[in-house]
């Protein structure tokens, strides 16, 4: 954990219930993001499994900001992996 994100702990599903959403911290600037569930898992399975692993959606969302892929609405989506 580096702490150059910080999670706000907001996680919750989406209202279609195929996607988890957050919001993090960078540099005092709140970024939403949104972690699309992969097929075959439950909802309240997957929100479960994305806060157990914060650290690794960390990285995921650095690297991801890196490649400037925030939208202009600045929401950052990420395909969730299984």
């Amino acid at each position: 954990m580096n702490q150059q994100l910080i999670f706000n702990n907001d996680f919750r599903l989406t209202d279609n219930q195929d996607a988890v959403c957050c919001s993090v911290l960078q540099a005092g600037l709140r970024i939403a993001v949104v972690i699309h569930m992969p097929e075959g898992w439950e909802p309240h399975i997957w929100l479960a499994q994305i806060k157990e692993d914060a650290f690794f959606w960390e990285e995921q969302i650095e690297d991801a900001l890196a490649a400037d892929q925030l939208n202009s609405d600045g929401v950052l989506y990420l395909d969730g992996a299984a």
